[in-house]
């Protein structure tokens, strides 16, 4: 008895990879919005803080928001590269099998072309982050 995917075609295997590379992209990239979210609501979080203990803060407790600020920032846009690095090879990948399809899939796919993007949101929401941070430091340190 032969192992199931031996009896996948080679159309089959490639249509199979493509459904999962975009399902994969859809993915990362909603990973990369949410983690941009949950870095705003920590940084958030950050003031918030700093408003409840008010004129009584004390320098260890602005340098240490100051530093939670930097780590949230860092840690963000850290996982925001390696899940960009995952989205560059997954659209690798599906570039790869689309030039592996039929002429007639290939020609509808490039019926009218992209163009160079100039601005990707990954360098939108990176900036987000860093933005974020600085303001949270700024309030902090007022």
């Amino acid at each position: 008895m032969a192992d199931a995917p031996s009896q996948l075609s080679s159309r089959e295997e490639l249509m199979l990879l493509y459904q999962i590379t975009v399902s994969d992209l859809t993915y990362f990239k909603s990973q990369q919005w949410s983690l941009t979210n949950y870095a705003f609501l920590l940084l958030a979080g950050l003031i918030g803080v700093d408003q409840l203990i008010g004129p009584s803060i004390t320098i260890f407790e602005r340098s240490l928001l100051v530093f939670l600020a930097f780590s949230i920032a860092a840690a963000g846009i850290t996982v925001l590269s390696k899940l960009q690095r995952s989205i560059e090879v997954r659209q690798a990948r599906l570039g790869a099998a689309r030039n592996s399809l039929s002429s007639a899939f290939i020609a509808a796919w490039s019926a009218e072309v992209k163009g160079r993007e100039y601005l990707h949101s990954i360098w939108f929401l990176r900036a987000a982050i860093v933005a974020g941070a600085a303001i949270v430091c700024w309030v902090v340190l007022r």
